[in-house]
């Protein structure tokens, strides 16, 4: 059973991978234009993964997150393969040259697409109403959007954090992993989910200052949107993992006061 809730998310994936190359394709070929193309890119592929994908939102949110780093592992190797087929001397080492966009790529695609996977996700338990309302799930997505604004909402106070700029992701994912049960593959889950979703909020800020901006300042806040974008998801998916520990161990210290001591 479990392996089948693998194969279905992997297949969204895939085709929601597929629909962004096809929407690039008829961009340069100027079906499309550029802001379509660039939501698309974003979210587009998520979108449809999560369209595809059963089960909660947080499925769908893996599924598109799944999609994003496929599309960011496509681009990036051919892009490698164009400089080796160029053979120009600007290139660097094949090598560094995929592993350069990989990690560009990633950090950009896999928050983004892994909102449009939840919104994809939503829209389909909406239609076949089958998804899931009751009390447990309303306190975890509780638990997720507070995390979520955790990390996104430390963007507008990066300056003041300095070397704590770490802790939002940590006290993000806690909440989530707490409010999402004491068992870890939830708490995993549920960190998981909120670490992507503050990481797109987070990165807004700086995608837009190294998109507006030229010279070091452009370059420095490419490079923190990229360092940030793989370390906020992955300190989120641990911090939800300690969070959901610690409520099961709460809740074994409650249920032995409630015993009371044994004869």
């Amino acid at each position: 059973m479990e392996l089948c809730a693998v194969g279905e998310r992997f297949i969204g994936a895939v085709v929601g991978a597929v629909a962004i190359g096809a929407v690039l394709l008829l961009g340069r070929l100027e079906f499309f234009p550029d802001p379509v193309v660039t939501v698309t890119f974003l979210f587009g592929g998520g979108l449809v993964a999560g369209l595809l994908t059963p089960g909660s939102i947080r499925d769908g949110a893996v599924a598109g997150a799944v999609c994003g780093v496929i599309v960011a592992l496509l681009i990036a190797s051919a892009i490698t393969l164009m400089s080796l087929v160029e053979s120009s001397p600007q290139y660097p080492p094949p090598w560094m040259t995929f592993g350069f966009y990989a990690l560009i790529l990633t950090a950009l695609l896999l928050p983004y697409n892994a909102v449009g996977g939840a919104a994809g996700t939503a829209v389909r338990n909406g239609v076949r109403r089958d998804g899931t309302s009751g009390a447990g799930e309303r306190a975890r997505w509780v638990g997720i959007g507070i995390g979520t604004g955790v990390i996104g909402g430390s963007s507008f106070v990066i300056a003041f954090l300095g070397p704590l700029i770490l802790g939002p992701p940590l006290a993000g994912g806690f909440i989530a992993g707490y409010s999402a049960g004491p068992r870890p593959e939830d708490g995993l889950e549920a960190g998981l989910v909120a670490g992507l979703f503050g990481t797109g909020l987070f990165l807004i800020p700086f995608l837009w200052t190294a998109s507006h901006t030229t010279g070091f300042v452009a370059g420095l806040a490419g490079m923190a949107a990229v360092a940030l974008g793989l370390l906020f998801p992955l300190l989120g998916t641990a911090a939800g993992v300690a969070g959901a520990v610690v409520r099961a161990s709460f809740g074994k210290e409650q249920d032995r006061n409630l015993r009371g001591p044994e004869d």
